[in-house]
């Protein structure tokens, strides 16, 4: 159970130093914002990465869902002309309990990805405050990888602003109807969305075969990607990150076939002492923000909790990441 659940953890955060980070402006010095990596802070989809966006682009709307509000019936008609474009439109609400949000877009019919902000940790690092008086704010993730400010009375000419630059991993000219959706969730890194429909038509006939077998070669050679960086910390003892890399492979490419190596490695680090303490300090840290998502009060006891996955595991990962936490949550 142990090994299943430090797997559904990690996956979204493979090759990300945080699933928060600093803001980066433009072309700046700056490290580059990641988006968060917690699946607990994610509504209507899993976790969306920097690296799944990578060469696209992603429209982030801070919002405050009280005072003035947000003109939604608007706005969605707006965002859905870019479906089949590589631009994505993500929700970012800040300061309110998860069970609040998820009321609030339930009747607002709002589909996007959306990040519950709870404490303000990812809005603060954009140097910005959304509020009943300022409802509204817009980043773009441009497709270098930067973030800059948008128009959000303007939202979608923000978007055609981001989207110049923008560009498929598979241009999908000629692109069969039958591997519409499978192409779709290999461009955005959804892998196992795609494993059946390649399958099914691997040995169809002519444009159906050839299309197949070019976006399977696409995963695989994420996939091929993914084992050397894995091998190389292996190789360099750094078995932490090798762990992580490792246990992620199942997960992202689930329906794939992956080298029996992968399940060797994973059983074989798993029973390394210092990783054990990994995993554990790794679950105390998802639990706190867990609980810090479900009311104001609620994150008085995550930062205890935050504080005794300190004490309890100095040095690991998760520790260090406690100790940001703390420090923003003291801003």
């Amino acid at each position: 159970m142990r090994l299943k659940f430090i797997g559904q953890c990690l996956i979204w955060t493979l090759l990300t130093s945080s699933g928060i980070g600093l803001a980066q402006e433009g072309a700046g010095n700056k490290p580059s914002q990641k988006l968060p990596a917690n699946p607990g802070v994610w509504i209507n989809s899993p976790p969306i990465t920097n690296e799944m966006l990578a060469g696209k682009a992603a429209v982030l709307f801070f919002f405050e869902e009280s005072g003035t509000g947000v003109d939604w019936p608007r706005l969605l008609p707006q965002a859905s002309k870019f479906e089949g474009t590589p631009v994505m439109f993500i929700g970012v609400n800040s300061g309110s309990p998860r069970p609040q949000l998820e009321a609030y877009l339930r009747k607002n019919k709002v589909n996007w990805p959306v990040i519950c902000d709870s404490d303000r940790s990812f809005e603060r690092q954009f140097d910005l405050m959304v509020s009943p008086e300022n409802t509204r704010q817009v980043r773009l993730l441009m497709p270098d990888g930067s973030f800059k400010t948008g128009d959000f009375n303007n939202l979608e000419g923000t978007a055609v602003d981001a989207s110049r630059d923008a560009k498929w991993k598979v241009e999908p000219a000629n692109l069969p109807p039958v591997l519409q959706s499978a192409w779709l969730a290999i461009e955005f890194g959804k892998y196992p969305d795609a494993a059946q429909t390649l399958k099914k038509n691997q040995f169809g006939k002519g444009d159906v075969k050839e299309w197949a077998a070019k976006l399977n070669q696409v995963v695989m050679d994420d996939l091929n990607r993914q084992l050397e960086d894995a091998k190389k910390s292996l190789d360099e003892s750094k078995k932490w990150d090798a762990y992580k890399r490792y246990s992620a492979i199942p997960n992202k490419f689930k329906g794939f076939t992956v080298p029996p190596e992968v399940t060797s490695n994973i059983k074989e680090l798993a029973s390394d002492d210092a990783i054990k303490g990994e995993q554990a300090a790794m679950k105390q840290l998802d639990l706190a923000i867990q609980s810090a998502s479900r009311s104001p009060s609620a994150r008085k006891g995550a930062l205890k909790q935050l504080q005794k996955l300190i004490d309890e595991h100095p040095g690991t990962e998760a520790a260090g990441e406690a100790q940001k936490l703390i420090e923003q949550a003291a801003m």
